[in-house]
């Protein structure tokens, strides 16, 4: 009777799938939602693809998947992946069944999939991954994440015990992970602009996990992330499989100590927490057993996708979309830390209003005292203009954060905004927003994009 529902479902929700794509929809959340309403244990009963890979963490999880994604298409396999970011049970579900046929066959070599890191309790058990990647554990939204322990012991009871996992060394929060599984860790060595003592609001991880003495880092580059010791105790950070050794932004490339020799790679982005996401890729590469040539010319190929960063120049300036992710303090430090490092005159669209918590007014407020607003009080900064229905709550931070009131244009309605703003002596306009934002972030974009064709 089990395997009877397992085909209804599949029948019923390949069926879905197609009949939504035909009407233009994305179709990657509902085919899932109909299979697990159908059969229940609809996870257990699918066949596999050879390979199964879950990408999971705080930040860079969707571009680690879909590059990833893309890394093993170009390497000739054939591969589904839930690349719209559908990472929760029933985005998982439709992959799935995007990897099957009607008759239940796998037809694909390989499947990766992205885990909401707080739903990984349902998809870990269920899509049973042979390797598991985390990309980092930060602080989140409070009420959706809690406390990132909270979220570490999700994925440490549900992760199952044959899984490897490519880890970050550098994350205390993460490289604790399944102590009695198989591990290969990914790290950053020290760079020449890294600072003794990073200044941040937040600071995660300080504590030695076995002395609960304090940490001391050999070297930090933000937030808790670095090489950490403790001199009580002997706790250190794990030893990185893979290690970047030189970020060369000047002539894209990235060298890496791998198996104790230095590799140059192509460099997809001199921005550190993608150069993160771009080793704990090669990492991965490297342990399914890809040549270096072969790991080189994949990345030679491939970029990071343009709904997390893109850049246009119009008329001289430059037009920048970065994901800035709301309600994570550590994300949208980390978006306001690249905007402070470009030189220039600068004018920074902050669109971070939850998309789908603002329509009823709950969306949690308290994340903007923990973040770093005080990047963006630097002279060159000359316009910071926050838009949306809760405009004046990112002004007051920005008040009490030193960035003075006439650099500040506050407007709650984000469109109509953009045809006054200052655009006159800006060399680059960087527009910021939050995953449910980035169509309207688009938007902004062409408005913009307009008015400098104009000048």
């Amino acid at each position: 009777m089990k395997y009877i529902r397992f085909y209804l479902a599949l029948f019923i929700a390949k069926c879905c799938y197609y009949g939504l794509r035909m009407f233009g929809k994305r179709a990657s959340q509902h085919p899932g939602w109909l299979a697990l309403g159908i059969c229940p244990n609809f996870f257990e009963l699918a066949p596999k693809a050879k390979l199964c890979i879950a990408v999971t963490g705080t930040n860079g999880k969707t571009t680690v998947a879909n590059l990833l994604t893309d890394a093993l298409q170009e390497s000739g396999l054939k591969v589904v992946s839930n690349r719209e970011g559908a990472n929760v049970d029933c985005g998982c579900a439709t992959n799935i069944v995007n990897s099957l046929t009607f008759f239940g066959k796998v037809k694909v070599d390989a499947t990766v999939f992205e885990v909401d890191e707080r739903f990984s309790r349902v998809t870990l058990p269920g899509i049973c991954p042979d390797y598991l990647v985390v990309t980092n554990l930060f602080r989140d939204s409070l009420k959706r994440n809690a406390h990132p322990d909270y979220i570490f012991n999700i994925i440490n009871t549900y992760c199952p015990n044959h899984t490897h996992l490519i880890l970050n060394a550098d994350d205390l929060g993460s490289n604790l992970l399944k102590p009695n599984n198989k591990h290969t860790y990914f790290a950053v060595g020290k760079q020449e602009e890294d600072q003794n003592a990073y200044e941040s609001l937040v600071m995660d991880h300080s504590i030695c996990p076995n002395c609960h003495s304090q940490l001391k880092y050999q070297y930090r580059h933000y937030h808790h992330i670095g090489k950490t010791y403790c001199t009580k105790c002997g706790y250190e950070s794990p030893c990185p499989d893979a290690l970047v050794e030189k970020i060369d932004a000047q002539n894209g490339q990235l060298y890496v100590n791998l198996h104790g020799n230095q590799v140059a790679f192509p460099l997809m982005s001199d921005i550190l927490f993608n150069v993160y996401n771009q080793i704990a890729i090669i990492t991965l590469l490297d342990v399914l057993g890809f040549e270096v040539a072969k790991i080189q010319n994949i990345f030679a190929k491939i970029h990071i996708p343009d709904s997390r960063l893109n850049q246009i120049d119009v008329n001289g300036t430059k037009v920048i979309q970065a994901m800035s992710k709301g309600q994570s303090c550590v994300s949208s430090s980390r978006t306001f830390d690249l905007v402070a490092s470009k030189e220039g005159n600068k004018l920074v669209i902050l669109v971070l209003d939850d998309a789908y918590d603002r329509k009823n007014s709950i969306e949690y407020w308290g994340w903007i005292y923990d973040t770093d607003y005080e990047r963006l009080a630097k002279d060159n900064i000359k316009i910071v203009a926050p838009l949306g229905p809760r405009c004046y709550d990112h002004e007051v931070r920005l008040l009490l954060a030193g960035v003075p009131q006439d650099r500040i244009y506050a407007k709650s309605k984000e469109l109509e905004a953009v045809d006054t703003l200052p655009l006159e002596e800006i060399d680059s306009i960087f527009i910021l927003y939050d995953t449910s934002t980035y169509h309207l972030s688009c938007e902004i974009k062409e408005k913009i994009i307009k008015r400098l064709e104009a000048k």
